[in-house]
């Protein structure tokens, strides 16, 4: 298959992953009522804690920073071969993929298709990219946070 082809893929799926609404989703599933109707309005985890109660805002967060894994770990791997570009980054080339299909997962939160591309803030679905790209910085930077 053609790189460029390839690299599309990437970036639709990784959107696409990114773009499922979980709060809306469960909110709807569950309570019967749809979350952007409720408190801040956002389709965050935020606005789930408030309105749906602890245990469906865990649920909700967890979900979304496993869409910014899902997308940089499985996505991006779809992708084997020469790149469509010349990489003149000092990063490896399938960390820039990585970079592309993280940046396309937060991105479709942000602006999910499926609710008139009004979506979250994408702070969820950055955290899961970042955790998958670089773990121990993560790590670091979250025990000098609780510190």
């Amino acid at each position: 298959m053609d790189p460029i082809v390839r690299l599309l893929l990437i970036i639709i799926l990784s959107y696409l992953a990114g773009s499922l609404p979980t709060a809306v989703i469960i909110s709807k599933l569950f309570f019967g009522f749809d979350i952007r109707e409720r408190g801040s309005g956002n389709m965050g985890s935020t606005n789930a804690f408030r309105v749906l109660g602890v245990k469906w805002g865990i649920v909700v967060q967890v979900v979304d920073i496993l869409k910014g894994v899902l997308a940089v770990v499985v996505i991006s791997h779809l992708f084997t071969g020469a790149m469509p570009f010349v990489n003149r980054t000092p990063f490896e080339d399938i960390t820039v993929l990585r970079l592309i299909a993280g940046v396309s997962a937060v991105l479709g939160h942000v602006f999910s298709a499926f609710v008139q591309f009004r979506g979250g803030k994408g702070i969820n679905t950055a955290t899961g990219m970042l955790i998958a790209i670089a773990p121990v910085d993560v790590g670091i930077a979250f025990a000098l946070f609780l510190w």
